[in-house]
């Protein structure tokens, strides 16, 4: 799983002129779910890890003589999340011009760990979660607050979670 985190100041995502979801301060996440992740992803304690994470990461500013540090996590700042459905974040550029989305999640199985995850993350934050469109052509228009964007890989910030059998 993969997440491109943005901290903005406003953000919106529309398909076919229609907003679907928009938030004022808080969090754009651009979602991606590989082939490594499979249909039963939601079981694996990666998944809630990932929603944790997220919500958990300190990249809003403190209060008084903190105002200039990254020192609160969305929970702590009160702030909104917007995901968008993202299966670009799996491109693999490294041959010829064209990527390869080869290990891009199967849609089949992708669209229903999306709706999971923005669940997931609603139930973790006590806040609805706005999302766009699964495989729509969308629209996304945000103000980077900072900016400031972190990327986010599974493998990479749970790896010890990777390697733990899914509960189903």
């Amino acid at each position: 799983m993969r997440l491109l985190v943005q901290r903005v100041l406003e953000a919106a995502v529309t398909v076919d002129g229609q907003t679907t979801g928009a938030i004022g301060k808080g969090l754009l996440v651009m979602t991606g779910f590989g082939d490594e992740d499979g249909p039963d992803f939601h079981h694996s304690p990666v998944f809630e890890g990932m929603a944790r994470k997220l919500l958990d990461l300190r990249i809003f500013p403190g209060e008084g003589d903190r105002c200039d540090k990254f020192d609160r996590s969305a929970r702590d700042h009160g702030a909104d999340v917007l995901l968008v459905p993202q299966f670009t974040l799996y491109a693999d550029c490294r041959k010829g011009r064209r990527p390869s989305f080869s290990h891009a999640g199967d849609p089949a199985w992708s669209r229903e760990m999306f709706d999971r995850f923005a669940r997931k993350v609603s139930e973790e934050s006590g806040r609805p979660v706005p999302t766009g469109v699964f495989s729509a052509d969308m629209r996304v228009h945000l103000i980077n607050w900072g900016p400031v964007t972190i990327w986010l890989d599974s493998r990479e910030v749970l790896p010890h979670l990777h390697t733990q059998k899914p509960c189903l």
